[in-house]
């Protein structure tokens, strides 16, 4: 066959290839036998070429056929994404539009939270970010898609690339009924018993922490740091009853670095997650699987005491796969899997939170002052020389909820929130079409932070009266599948900003402008703050 024809026919049948196979359906998941299909066909249409014509002659053709056939491929492709797609209407950069690598080049710089916003101000409300993907800057979306009742899933999202062995954590979990059951332990090991003993663990770290501190004093105290390092205590304690003693030794445990390296790694992805499944196939990324063998090893230290000796959360889930019936932990590789929920959501998040409240507090007086003076009635009134979470909910320390709230608003952890794939028959949101079988992602930080929603200066109580606000407030997100350490992440953010402000005055340290902490904060998957230097001063 001539080499024009061999041509026609190979680019034909890459354009048949994306018409019978690849426009069908979500495929991330089959990467990995995708690629080793495509392998496999190459090696044997190289050895096949070169066996029937030599070297010269076989490679020319082989790559002549290769060469045609992706070119018509990757243009069939590109003309459907542009053109005939279902999301060709909706405004976004023309990279987005044609491919997936548009998500890591973006994420590359781990700004992938600033530049949500920027497209927000320049395409409007509902923007492509890639061939089947929106981000939607709305509470009616953030409603609709997460809210109860929705028929919004997580199927065919990244979600379906985390598990271990197979086995998929509780906030990766796509099968509702089993996240149903499941959810069920989790809600139990956050009931009002089990809080009771958290907060004893809360203040046990909190004493720790002004310990350290008390070392410190006049010295550049990185508050980043050590606000990574109290909810990793708090974690270890109220997770599996293990203390890391991470908070005086002034550095990050291994476990720490394992996780941090993870999440970044999946970040730089943007939301392109084949490459997940493919790693994953191939063995995993080393990182990542000492990450899993930490969390394994925590499981197994734990599981050596009785389970009902201490009050953590791995005791609600230890009696469920004891019991002769589990409700949801059936299988000894989901604690595992659980395990790494406990210590991304315990840590991380919590730790992003706290370091910007530290910010927010350090940076004006006149805050420190006025909390001070809200926490003045407040010591002691419940329990002798101590703060308790009763002392310090919204009713009784308004001030001081207003800060937590609007740190949380204002630097959201979460960042960009977790893609949901719309249902069939489609989504309505603010009157805006978007068809079935789409993925919508409802950037928490770029809402929280969207000027027409807040229109207000920065930490008023007033703020907390209007409706709007808690419509779009959404830090935990919500619906079944919201945040179910919510009660504990409060807790702990009042008990270690109450304490704080109540031994310690503090600011700035010189030289320290305050800049570094959002300048430097990067999208990890979770938001990691930059570096904040604070210096401490014993209140006398």
């Amino acid at each position: 066959m001539r080499y024009e024809l061999l041509g026609v026919a190979s680019a034909s049948a890459g354009v048949l290839s994306h018409l019978l196979y690849f426009i069908h359906g979500h495929k991330a998941m089959q990467a990995p036998r995708i690629f080793a299909f495509y392998l496999m066909a190459e090696c044997l249409l190289w050895v096949r070429c070169f066996y029937l014509q030599g070297a010269f002659q076989g490679a020319l053709r082989a790559t002549t056929i290769s060469l045609f056939y992706f070119l018509g491929l990757f243009t069939s492709i590109a003309v459907y994404r542009l053109f005939f797609h279902r999301l060709r209407r909706f405004p976004g950069p023309l990279a987005a539009k044609l491919t997936k690598f548009y998500g890591p080049y973006t994420a590359r710089s781990g700004k992938s939270h600033i530049n949500f916003i920027k497209l927000f101000e320049k395409y409007g409300d509902v923007v492509r970010t890639a061939p089947n993907e929106l981000i939607v800057r709305s509470t009616d979306a953030q409603q609709k898609v997460f809210g109860a009742g929705t028929r919004c899933s997580k199927e065919n999202t990244p979600y379906e690339s985390v598990d271990y062995k197979g086995f998929q954590n509780l906030e990766a979990m796509t099968n509702r009924e089993e996240h149903r059951k499941r959810r069920q332990i989790w809600d139990k090991a956050f009931s009002t018993k089990a809080m009771e003993s958290y907060e004893t663990y809360a203040r046990e770290v909190v004493y720790e922490w002004l310990g350290k501190l008390a070392t410190l004093q006049g010295q550049p105290v990185n508050t980043s740091l050590y606000s990574l390092l109290i909810p990793f205590e708090n974690m270890g304690r109220m997770g599996f009853s293990i203390n890391f003693g991470s908070i005086q030794k002034g550095k990050e445990d291994i476990m720490l670095h394992y996780l941090e390296e993870t999440l970044g790694m999946i970040a730089k992805l943007g939301t392109m997650w084949w490459p997940i499944a493919l790693i994953n196939a191939l063995g995993g990324s080393g990182d990542h699987i000492e990450f899993e063998k930490l969390a394994c090893r925590v499981v197994d230290q734990r599981e050596k005491q009785p389970d009902d000796e201490n009050e953590d959360i791995m005791k609600y889930i230890l009696q469920d796969h004891h019991a002769k019936v589990p409700k949801g932990f059936h299988h000894h590789d989901i604690l595992y899997s659980d395990a790494q929920v406990i210590l991304v959501a315990g840590t991380d998040t919590m730790g992003a939170a706290l370091s910007f409240a530290f910010y927010h507090i350090a940076r004006d007086p006149a805050v420190r002052q006025k909390l001070l003076a809200e926490l003045e009635p407040l010591y002691g009134r419940t329990l002798t020389g101590e703060f308790t979470n009763l002392d310090l909910i919204d009713a009784e320390a308004p001030y001081l909820n207003a800060i937590i709230n609007e740190t949380m608003r204002l630097d959201n952890p979460t960042c960009s929130n977790g893609g949901r794939i719309t249902p069939p028959e489609g989504l309505e949101v603010d009157g805006i079409f978007i068809p079935g079988g789409v993925v919508v992602y409802t950037p928490t930080y770029a809402i929280q932070r969207s000027e027409y929603l807040y229109e207000y200066k920065y930490i008023t109580l007033d703020i907390l009266l209007v409706s709007n606000f808690w419509r779009a407030y959404l830090p935990f997100s919500l619906g079944s599948h919201s945040c179910v350490g919510k009660r504990v992440a409060i807790l702990v953010l009042r008990l270690v900003l109450a304490y704080t402000v109540w031994y310690y005055d503090f600011e700035f340290a010189p030289g320290e402008d305050g800049l570094a902490i959002h300048r430097d904060s990067i999208d990890a998957s979770i938001l990691k703050p930059g570096k904040l230097e604070c210096v401490f001063a014993q209140r006398t």
